[in-house]
């Protein structure tokens, strides 16, 4: 299998580089980021923004993809001691089917009443944002980012891909960095380092509107 991951700045490519560079010691893994000389047994894309979009995962899995017309894994890249990952690295997991998904997890949003959703304000601007692209009272299930596994459909991906990109500056411009989100919402956390955060939902909505499935990954079964 094919990994990926994005890795910004020199703190976090000398604190992460060793556990990922043993990855790419024993699979193929590309490294989107700026210092790359940290990174020698894995595959470079130069990430070259002065800022940092969460926006850029998505770039960097599709552009992956492109190249190797193959189902590609992007993971964060403080998350390779993940159980979910290790799974996957060790081939524990339940396998993947051809045209799914696979997510660290799924937010069930299709089965909760639009009051509900409306008290989260990250997923009220997701809601505006469905109308303005034509998506009104669109609801769907949302991908975590942590992990994602995209399947290359070849009916699919194209439209898929550019569906996706074609959303990135919306997504940066609603989910700014610097935004104060009400309370103590998540989104602040992230709000404070990029833009772009809230990125599963961009593929989500168009992994729906192209019907195609989002499954959580799961460990390996044994029937005795």
């Amino acid at each position: 299998m094919i990994f990926c991951t994005l890795s910004i700045g020199e703190d976090w490519c000398k604190k992460y580089s060793n556990k990922i560079d043993n990855i790419g010691k024993l699979h193929e893994v590309y490294v989107y980021t700026d210092f790359g000389e940290y990174f020698p047994n894995c595959n470079i894309i130069k990430y070259t923004r002065n800022d940092f979009s969460y926006f850029e995962k998505l770039v960097l899995l599709f552009e992956v993809m492109s190249k190797h017309k193959k189902r590609v894994t992007y993971f964060d890249c403080d998350s390779t001691e993940e159980p979910k990952l290790q799974m996957i690295l060790n081939n524990l997991h339940n396998p993947f089917d051809k045209e799914s998904i696979y997510t660290y997890s799924i937010f069930p949003n299709e089965d909760f009443a639009h009051s509900l959703i409306a008290r989260n304000p990250s997923f009220v601007v997701l809601m505006e944002v469905h109308k303005q692209l034509g998506f009104e009272n669109f609801v769907c299930d949302y991908t975590h980012e942590r992990i994602l596994s995209i399947p290359y459909i070849s009916n699919k991906f194209k439209i898929l891909k550019e569906n996706v990109l074609s959303v990135q500056s919306i997504w940066e411009t609603n989910w700014p960095k610097g935004k104060k989100w009400e309370g103590t919402h998540e989104c602040n956390k992230w709000s404070q380092i990029g833009c772009g955060y809230g990125e599963g939902g961009a593929l989500s909505l168009y992994a729906k509107k192209l019907e195609i499935k989002l499954k959580e990954i799961s460990p390996r079964t044994t029937l005795i």
